[in-house]
């Protein structure tokens, strides 16, 4: 019960922050502005980006599949149907439910500790984020950086390090599973915990593998600017380089922030901010941000429905990680 009323509060508030951006989205935009927003000069450019998206999941199931290859080998092409799957129940269900179920398929097919995968799930997040840190210090060289980058530059930063520092403390003291449950069975759950979180982490301990990853990383984001780029060619604008990087950097710090499900609201709201920013006129903002928030969110929840129903995944399956979700938040 008190899960299910926790659940009801955090959807509550992730759909009400949403709605307000989306407000501040459209306020103030008349049906003149509003047709400026969505009729593009150059359509043909927004096939780049579907290209450019599929090769992004592609990307990120190699990064995946290295995090779990300390726990088990798993087919690329498998990985790559659980991804879609998971992004799709992100897009569907608030609170990124979706990590818990793809965390949640691939413990059960392979019989591994649900803890674990969880665990490369979130190392998969960590190296875009540490590599979004970079991205921003290169752009802060030739852009002014607002107070509200910085802020969540400062929070990502802080978040991140204290995830790494606490990898390295489990890699030089491991917990002696067996000792904490003779001794103190009360804390051995928690114990254990972490115990799966050391050792899923293994391979960030070697260099190798650290500037691997973070090179796929970079791809990813490299990737993404270029469908950014496509979307901008699309409207005839132009911005520059680092421009498209500023407002690349901007959306993902802002989809952070609790939201509706595929971060609705909070995703047109960062590009409006970022593009008007940087002197574009909100109407294009806007439609700028729309084209590249769906052309990612459409094509990838149709493709995980798909794999969804032919790899025979269960409604409750659903459910359960909807459960875990909520367990995990404090």
């Amino acid at each position: 019960m008190r899960s299910a009323r926790k659940r009801q509060i955090l959807n509550l508030v992730g759909i009400s922050l949403s709605a307000l951006f989306l407000y501040f989205c459209f306020r103030s935009l008349d049906a003149e502005s509003l047709k400026k927003a969505f009729l593009l000069p150059r359509p043909w450019w927004l096939l780049g980006v579907l290209a450019l998206n599929f090769s992004l999941m592609a990307v990120r199931s190699l990064t995946w599949s290295a995090l779990l290859q300390a726990l088990a080998r798993l087919p690329f092409a498998e990985l790559f149907d659980i991804l879609h799957i998971g992004y799709m129940a992100n897009n569907l269900l608030p609170l990124k439910a979706g990590e818990f179920l793809r965390a949640s398929i691939v413990a059960k097919r392979k019989k591994l500790p649900y803890a674990q995968v969880l665990t490369t799930v979130g190392l998969e997040r960590f190296f875009p984020g540490f590599t979004l840190i970079l991205l921003l210090v290169v752009v802060a060289g030739f852009l002014e950086v607002p107070f509200w980058i910085k802020t969540g530059a400062y929070t990502t930063g802080a978040v991140l390090l204290g995830v790494f520092g606490m990898l390295v403390l489990l890699w030089n003291r491991r917990p002696n599973l067996e000792k904490w449950k003779k001794r103190h069975p009360f804390f051995y759950r928690i114990i254990e915990f972490f115990y799966h979180i050391s050792e899923a982490s293994q391979p960030l301990r070697s260099p190798s593998a650290f500037v691997n990853l973070t090179f796929l990383a970079l791809l990813g984001w490299a990737l993404q600017a270029g469908m950014l780029f496509c979307i901008e060619a699309a409207y005839q604008v132009q911005i520059g380089f680092f421009g498209t990087l500023f407002v690349l950097i901007a959306i993902n710090f802002a989809v952070a922030l609790p939201s509706a499900p595929s971060s609705l609201g909070t995703f047109e709201f960062a590009a409006v901010l970022a593009y008007t920013y940087l002197g574009l006129d909100k109407a294009t903002a806007l439609g700028i941000g729309f084209y590249f928030h769906f052309l990612q969110a459409i094509p990838i929840t149709l493709i995980g429905l798909f794999y969804y129903f032919r790899l025979g995944i269960k409604l409750k399956d659903l459910e359960e990680a909807e459960e875990r979700k909520v367990e995990a938040l404090p």
